[in-house]
């Protein structure tokens, strides 16, 4: 459980709530950290752009980002 509460869609507005609706529809539910960066929308922002790397630098193909991914998540136990 986080330490700090995490902030729903229904307690912030703008692109915090389209970030936290986004969220939301790839993966069920907000993402705990999601909920948590909320708190601060330019840090909120940040990890989005950070995460969105990988894909917008076209390092490598779809499939084998979608491949690293999944492994990456099987080794830390994320239930993809």
């Amino acid at each position: 459980m986080a330490r700090i509460r995490p902030l729903t869609k229904d307690e912030v507005e703008g692109d915090v709530r389209t970030a936290l609706e986004q969220s939301e529809r790839a993966f069920g539910e907000p993402l705990v950290p999601t909920g948590i960066r909320a708190y601060s929308p330019p840090i909120l922002e940040a990890a989005r752009m950070l995460a969105a790397a990988p894909a917008r630098s076209h390092t490598l193909p779809p499939l084998l980002r979608s491949l690293v991914c999944l492994r990456a998540g099987q080794m830390v136990g994320c239930p993809f």
